[in-house]
């Protein structure tokens, strides 16, 4: 029974960033990148903070450091529905 409930949980933790992901794909939204963080030894080692119109935080998750360098601090973005990551070039 254990085995069985640890077995659940594993697919469920390997499943659910998938969904997640899938979920903030078809959302839209626009805001001010806020941070910009690097680590070295995780599989998205890079990161942007963006603070949205509504207050929210957002936190989108890079591969490629090319992507990383697109976005600047302080300026405005926006997501559109469809898409991963914010536009490339900043918002008027």
């Amino acid at each position: 029974m254990i085995d069985f409930i640890l077995e659940l949980l594993g697919d469920w933790f390997v499943f659910l960033p998938w969904v997640r992901r899938k979920r903030d794909r078809r959302k839209e939204w626009s805001g001010t990148v806020e941070a910009k963080k690097t680590w070295t030894l995780t599989k998205h080692a890079y990161l942007v903070i963006f603070r949205t119109d509504d207050g929210q935080r957002k936190k989108v998750r890079l591969d490629r450091e090319e992507d990383f360098k697109i976005y600047e601090e302080g300026r405005r973005y926006i997501k559109k529905a469809g898409e991963d990551l914010p536009e490339a070039k900043p918002a008027v």
